[in-house]
């Protein structure tokens, strides 16, 4: 059977999108998808090997076909380095080719992240990999400092790492904020499809706009290392995030954060003491709209909701608090709480 130009770029492009959930199994389920047969699958797959596309793994009995991965790595020392300098000396030729908003978003989160070794890390290296296939590309910042969590806990005062995840998850933290606006992690980790931070035991992922969650690790990595990633093909505009958390007419400022509330469950630890409620809320009077979501927060204390949804709101009318996903245990308590005079 001869199919039509359309159809087989379809076929193909189904082939790409799926090889890399079904390595195995890419045969199969391409055959069973367009109803065709194994010498057809076979030919196409045959054809994105030549064109580099593809690269099968493996025996002919057993294939383990991937996309044609390309790897770049750099190694500096962190001595006088320039972050624009190093984008536009190294990464930018290598992604000329890209669309024009992608590029802008790797530009932005390149700098940002290198420029937070440069400044904050303590580190005497940086390694920087980009790793590129037909479909995305995957950024890596890496050093051999402090580790960002725990700077972070040092800085503020805190008494565990963990603690220090929901400050960047918040924004407008840094430690210098003299030279720095503490944008940088906040808006990076919600341009990129996926953003990790990786510091000793735990980890910080990042799914673009949505929600952070944190993550314990097993195994210890020193330092800090920032793994952002992004389809090619992806719509995201850098200016539409930033537009997101400011108002162009009125303030074009960052001014507005979302919190995932879950953060503060270390351990499955019920929210229910005015300290907890208190480190959620701390910095947030920088803010003049702060939405807290509570998805996956089962139920609160009246101390915790009280501290939030009464005091703070009292001391800090400019500061608009919006809630979303709550229960409705979560959701009785907020009332109860605001209706005490």
């Amino acid at each position: 059977m001869k199919f039509t130009k359309e159809v087989v770029e379809m076929i193909k492009v189904f082939i790409i999108n799926h090889v890399s959930d079904n390595p195995n199994t890419l045969t199969q389920i391409t055959c069973k998808h367009f109803q065709i047969t194994k010498p057809t699958v076979y030919k196409y797959i045959y054809e994105l090997v030549e064109d580099k596309i593809l690269e099968k793994l493996g025996s002919n009995k057993l294939p383990n076909y991937q996309l044609v991965k390309t790897v770049y790595n750099w190694e500096y020392e962190n001595n006088h380095l320039e972050e624009d300098i190093l984008w536009s000396k190294d990464m930018a030729p290598l992604l000329k080719d890209l669309k024009n908003n992608v590029k802008e978003i790797c530009q932005y989160g390149f700098t940002e992240m290198v420029n937070n070794v440069i400044d904050h890390s303590e580190s005497n290296t940086i390694t920087i990999q980009l790793s590129v296939d037909y479909l995305k590309l995957k950024l890596q910042v890496s050093d051999n400092g402090i580790g960002i969590f725990e700077k972070i806990k040092t800085d503020l005062g805190l008494e565990h790492p963990k603690q220090a995840i929901l400050e960047l998850a918040k924004g407008k933290f840094t430690s210098d904020p003299e030279n720095h606006s503490g944008e940088g992690i906040f808006f990076t980790s919600r341009v990129f499809d996926i953003f990790v931070i990786f510091s000793h035991e735990l980890a910080f992922v990042g799914f673009g706009n949505d929600e952070g969650v944190m993550l314990e690790r097993k195994r210890d990595l020193p330092g800090t290392t920032v793994n952002m990633e992004i389809k090619k093909d992806s719509p995201t505009l850098l200016k539409d995030i930033f537009d997101e958390y400011a108002d162009p007419d009125k303030d074009p400022s960052f001014h507005k954060t979302l919190i995932l509330v879950e953060l503060m469950q270390n351990e499955g630890e019920s929210l229910l003491s005015r300290s907890q409620a208190k480190r959620l809320i701390s910095r947030l009077d920088r803010f003049t709209e702060v939405i807290l979501d509570f998805k996956g927060v089962a139920q609160i204390g009246q101390a915790f909701a009280d501290q939030i949804f009464r005091v703070f709101t009292n001391k800090h009318p400019d500061v608009h608090l919006k809630r979303i996903n709550t229960s409705v245990d979560v959701g009785n308590m907020i009332k109860r709480v605001q209706s005490t005079k």
